[in-house]
């Protein structure tokens, strides 16, 4: 069986407004009002957890079912190169209610004089089973960005991605990519054990909360989290000032420590 862009899209969790359930109270000291993403200093998106919760590998005998698994990240932004992230894993031996090392920043942001703040950020996270011997992931991956059909779907998303409301469409050319790996990984499950595309946009309000946020989506075969960094320095200064604080005692309240 192959991955296809039907099978990767089904049960799939797709979510345009990250931060819908995280209170958005203006702190003493700010304006209220629509904002935007363009006095932004910095962003980091991290995939923190990828957690396998059921394996779909039932054990023979004395032998623990494990499963030899891939995962999909892939990240596309409104500023900079339209690929920001386009990365490939595997992992040999997962069990049951087992954690993958992935810890690790997926999107990195920081504000100078030559660039302008990200509007949008769009993620795809897929956790696929393989069916046979892992394959050599960096051959993959430069299997997937020499393929037409991925150079074509860039050039789509380029031009999708100038629309603020175009998350519909990006979301379902970022399952088009994932499929094209399906193409390049050999024998694995037609369904994958998870699959996430999460979309942050200024337009939603998902730069508004400053600091750590995290979310996070499980169904029955893995969980995972997405922590996402925003620093405003115009808007952390007015913070602390209104509140009698230095910029360190603010970031410790908020994050429970200060940016080295």
């Amino acid at each position: 069986m192959a991955l296809t862009l039907e099978t990767i899209k089904e049960d799939a969790f797709v979510e345009k407004f990250a931060l819908g359930n995280v209170p958005r109270e203006v702190p003493k000291g700010i304006s209220k009002g629509i904002s935007s993403s363009k006095n932004i200093s910095g962003i980091e998106v991290r995939l923190s957890r990828a957690f396998i919760i059921e394996n779909k590998t039932k054990p023979v005998l004395f032998f623990p079912g494990f499963a030899k698994l891939y995962l999909i990240v892939t990240v596309v932004s409104d500023q900079g190169n339209i690929v920001q992230t386009l990365d490939l894993k595997s992992f040999a031996k997962v069990g049951d209610n087992e954690d993958l090392p992935v810890d690790k920043t997926i999107y990195f942001f920081k504000k100078n004089d030559d660039n302008e703040s990200p509007s949008q950020i769009h993620i795809l996270v897929s956790v696929v089973k393989s069916k046979q011997a892992l394959r050599d992931v960096a051959r993959v991956l430069a299997d997937v960005k020499n393929d037409k059909e991925f150079g074509d779907l860039v050039t789509t998303m380029k031009e999708t991605i100038k629309n603020a409301n175009a998350v519909d469409q990006l979301s379902n050319t970022l399952f088009s990519v994932a499929a094209i790996f399906g193409k390049f990984l050999g024998e694995v499950d037609d369904k994958p054990l998870m699959t996430w595309v999460q979309s942050f946009t200024d337009i939603n309000g998902d730069f508004d909360k400053l600091g750590k946020t995290t979310i996070g989506r499980k169904n029955n075969f893995a969980a995972l989290d997405l922590s996402i960094i925003i620093r405003d320095t115009e808007r952390e200064r007015a913070i602390a000032k209104a509140n009698n604080l230095t910029i360190e005692e603010l970031e410790i309240a908020e994050n429970g420590v200060a940016s080295q």
